[in-house]
């Protein structure tokens, strides 16, 4: 079951405000997996405070990166080199 990201987010973000950090690592690795950054700034601190093993967060980052190299395109590249000059 992966779901929306976000919605993973929040439901670590809800573990978290319920003390159970142990399952807010679940869902925020789960999150970080499909390329969400706030997540994986969330298992960074889980691991710095040992509620997320040194192999689960290897893991995470590899597929954290997988996902974002996943989404680079040519054409998403200069979509953004557009849309920063029209804001300029």
């Amino acid at each position: 079951m992966m779901g929306h990201v976000g919605a993973r987010h929040n439901l670590g973000c809800a573990e978290v405000g319920n003390r159970n950090f142990q399952r807010a690592m679940k869902h925020f690795m789960i999150a970080a997996r499909c390329g969400y950054k706030d997540s994986l700034d969330a298992v960074k601190q889980g691991f710095r405070h040992e509620d997320v093993t040194k192999e689960d967060f290897e893991k995470t980052l590899r597929d954290y990166k997988a996902a974002c190299d996943e989404t680079k395109s040519e054409q998403r590249d200069q979509a953004a080199v557009i849309i920063a000059r029209e804001r300029e």
